[in-house]
């Protein structure tokens, strides 16, 4: 397949060919990114960027402030904020943080060109799909390798949301997803730190410019994504690149990238949250002061990117296996952002359980998944399994929970949440763009 016409597919999707429960789930994507959003930007990472960047004067809106800045820097510092809590959503299709790279590329233009909700939302999706086809190309080994997915797929997904909004010809298209080839980037080794939530901020600052600089004329190899020496092949294992699959859109019915959303529901990286549940369901039952050991066997690719042993300050605790069962066996809330602070997670009450915690690997486990073993003073064993890799299908129920953590989070960051739900119901009802 021509390249050209593969991203080509994406560019002339509409509002009205979405199927319901991906405008469902997009919406969904849209408040909860938001809540996030809101009180990502209390944090002091949104400080320094507004700090930074905050002169670079625009029409769009920043969250969190009364800035109106430039679209690029807007969507830079919308980007970092939405995912400073590490408590955005995932993708069990895309393989990474999805809405956070690319939903703050595409408010700042639709805000700045006054494009409508169905237009932001659709440009949303087109972004989400492009992004998860880049990422079956990957592979998983590109992950493996110390890649940053949110970053670098993110790049991919935050252009062609962009493109889309612009109405971009397919040459110009291409052209800026070529460029967005030489942007893409970030790595794990920088989990843990402000710098990891930096990475979807700038993916989404690139996605603008990449797009703008291609419309104004820069060119760009279309191939520079999936042809010889592009993206794909330089930045995963060259056997995957040869087989990778066309970026083409979805046949229907639930092969849509966005449909495979998955929702945070404790504040920490999501490959944490199912030892937690693990735990969580061994705690309803027994006392943190009758534990003599707590085994938490995990996927061995966990311990690169949430293996760090003992954690000191809030960003390590989200990055922990250890740190977050210690809190989760202390009954600390691990939904409510304030528990990963530095003064909790250095503190005594966490420091002391880390000793019992060991964590060990086991290759038939799923990412997603977790076997913890809690053996009690009297050295009886107690087990529990969890498995979080399938998205819900009951979009109802998932959207009743959002709403809660939602309002949680508001409350949290002292916004109004009604004030602030307004402003999501209007931009997800069709109204034009306007924060």
């Amino acid at each position: 397949m021509d390249h050209i016409e593969a991203w080509d597919t994406y560019q002339y999707l509409t509002y009205a060919q979405l199927p319901c429960e991906v405008v469902t789930v997009a919406n969904q994507c849209v408040l909860d990114w938001f809540g996030c959003a809101v009180v990502g930007s209390t944090e002091p990472l949104a400080n320094i960027l507004r700090q930074q960047f905050g002169q670079r004067v625009g029409q769009c809106s920043v969250i969190g402030s009364d800035l109106k800045l430039e679209a690029a820097t807007a969507a830079l510092l919308n980007g970092a904020s939405g995912h400073a809590l590490d408590y955005d959503d995932t993708g069990s299709r895309t393989l990474c943080h999805s809405t956070a790279p690319v939903l703050p590329s595409a408010l700042a233009i639709a805000e700045e060109i006054g494009a409508t909700g169905e237009q932001l939302v659709c440009a949303f999706v087109v972004g989400v799909e492009v992004l998860g086809r880049i990422s079956l190309a990957m592979g998983s080994d590109h992950y493996a390798r110390g890649w940053h997915t949110t970053a670098t797929f993110g790049t991919f997904g935050a252009t062609a949301a962009v493109c889309h909004l612009l109405g971009l010809n397919k040459e110009t298209y291409s052209a800026a997803m070529g460029l967005a080839a030489s942007h893409a980037g970030g790595v794990k080794a920088n989990f843990g730190t402000m710098t990891k939530p930096f990475h979807p901020g700038r993916a989404a600052e690139n996605g603008v410019n990449c797009a703008r600089l291609a419309a104004a004329g820069l060119t760009a190899n279309p191939d520079a994504v999936l042809g010889n020496q592009g993206f794909v092949q330089a930045a995963s294992n060259a056997a995957t690149a040869t087989k990778k699959p066309a970026i083409k859109a979805p046949a229907g019915g639930d092969d849509w990238m966005i449909l495979g959303t998955l929702f945070k529901y404790h504040a920490a990286c999501h490959l944490t949250h199912s030892s937690i549940e693990s735990v969580l369901s061994l705690k309803a039952r027994l006392s943190a002061e009758d534990v003599s050991s707590l085994t938490i066997t995990v996927h061995p690719s966990l311990l690169d990117v949430c293996g760090i042993p003992r954690p000191k300050t809030g960003l390590e605790g989200k990055f922990s296996l250890h740190g977050t069962a210690s809190l989760a066996l202390q009954g600390f809330d691990t939904s409510d952002p304030a528990t990963f602070v530095d003064k909790v997670i250095s503190g005594a009450a966490v420091q002391s359980l880390i000793p019992k915690i060991k964590v060990e690997t086991d290759a038939s486990l799923g990412q997603f998944q977790s076997k913890v073993v809690w053996v009690d003073n009297r050295q009886a064993s107690h087990e529990a399994f969890n498995d979080l890799s399938e998205p819900v299908t009951d979009f109802a129920a998932q959207g009743r929970k959002l709403e809660k953590k939602f309002e949680s989070l508001c409350a949290l960051a002292k916004a109004e949440p009604t004030q602030a739900k307004s402003v999501v119901a209007a931009l997800t009802a069709g109204a034009v763009v306007s924060l």
